[in-house]
């Protein structure tokens, strides 16, 4: 016997209560699970950021003062100034090259020399270097406020014993090595690991553990947007030798004070102080109009998309070993340096 089979669902079926969580969207977990392993990778890099950065200062303190012990040398002499070079070559190409190893980033990466023409080269460095003397102000100002507070605005400095050996071992020691090191560091292993992670982030990031390196409230609030400003001059470039001619420049501006005080007497360097400044503004302000011709296109940049969102960024790099035992000694130093002598 043939039983008629209605075409309209049953009322058990018409009424079945719809599953409590909508299926799975396979994209949305291939989208988390890249999502997580690109957290992982970033907090790694910046846990061995941190931890090169700290290695950087704690190799060349350690080699400075075993030079010292085994070679005493006079103060502000040129034998002090020279085992200073050697320290802070040593104690900063090392970190720096184990870095690279440990990312295995080849030099041509960690040093990038793309060709720049020289007009652009030479108005970035001069703009650059007048953009750093600019940031000497807020940073003295800040100075002058910790001051009235009570505590040390101060910074590391040097006098001279009046040697043409002296003044030539200062310039190598705080001008010529630090520019060179610094910037393979910072600029050329750090910016480079990070800029998978977005550009803004890179520039941010490898600014962040530059600053903070110094140590010195004062001169974190200086390095800070120099950071900012080397940064960006390498990724709209691609040419490390700028910064590093900015660099050199403006740790150079700084210690001809000291070589001119030494030789010609204070009011000499007074002299150069109140007058140097204005015309590198004026250079510096001649040299931006090159820098913004549609031809040069120095300030348009196109950012490199990322996966992480800004928090997520944030959170891997501060949320790794290497950085936060980092910020633990970068604070420590700060608070040593705010109390007065």
């Amino acid at each position: 016997m043939t039983f008629y089979e209605s075409p309209y669902p049953s009322a058990a079926a018409a009424y079945r209560p719809a599953p409590p969580y909508p299926a799975p969207d396979p994209y949305h977990a291939e989208l988390a699970r890249a999502c997580a392993a690109e957290k992982k990778l970033l907090r790694r890099r910046c846990s061995w950021g941190g931890w090169a950065t700290l290695a950087a200062l704690l190799l060349t303190s350690m080699l400075y003062t075993a030079a010292a012990l085994a070679c005493p040398a006079p103060e502000n002499s040129a034998a002090m100034f020279c085992e200073y070079a050697f320290a802070y070559v040593v104690g900063f190409a090392v970190p720096a090259l184990l870095l690279a190893r440990a990312l295995s980033m080849p030099l041509s990466a960690a040093l990038p020399m793309q060709r720049v023409s020289v007009p652009t080269a030479i108005a970035a460095v001069v703009f650059g270097t007048a953009a750093c003397n600019l940031a000497n102000y807020p940073a003295n100002l800040f100075a002058i406020l910790l001051e009235g507070l009570g505590l040390s605005g101060s910074v590391p400095g040097y006098t001279l014993d009046g040697s043409p050996d002296a003044a030539f071992f200062l310039i190598l020691s705080s001008c010529v090595i630090p520019a060179l090191v610094e910037e393979f560091l910072f600029r050329g292993v750090m910016l480079r690991s990070f800029m998978r992670f977005g550009t803004g982030f890179a520039v941010a990031a490898s600014s962040m553990l530059f600053a903070l390196m110094h140590g010195n409230v004062t001169q974190i609030l200086f390095a800070f947007p120099l950071g900012l400003l080397f940064a960006y001059f390498i990724v709209r470039t691609g040419n490390l030798w700028i910064t590093i001619a900015i660099h050199f420049l403006n740790n150079l501006l700084a210690s001809l004070y000291l070589v001119i005080e030494s030789a010609a007497g204070e009011a000499a360097a007074e002299l150069y102080s109140a007058v140097f400044p204005p015309v590198l503004w004026i250079l510096g302000l001649a040299a931006l109009p090159l820098l913004c011709r549609r031809s040069c296109g120095f300030f348009r940049l196109q950012a490199k998309p990322s996966l992480l969102a800004g928090r997520a960024k944030a959170g891997a790099l501060f949320g790794n070993p290497g950085v936060i035992v980092f910020l633990c000694y970068t604070a420590l130093s700060c608070v040593l340096f705010l109390i007065p002598s």
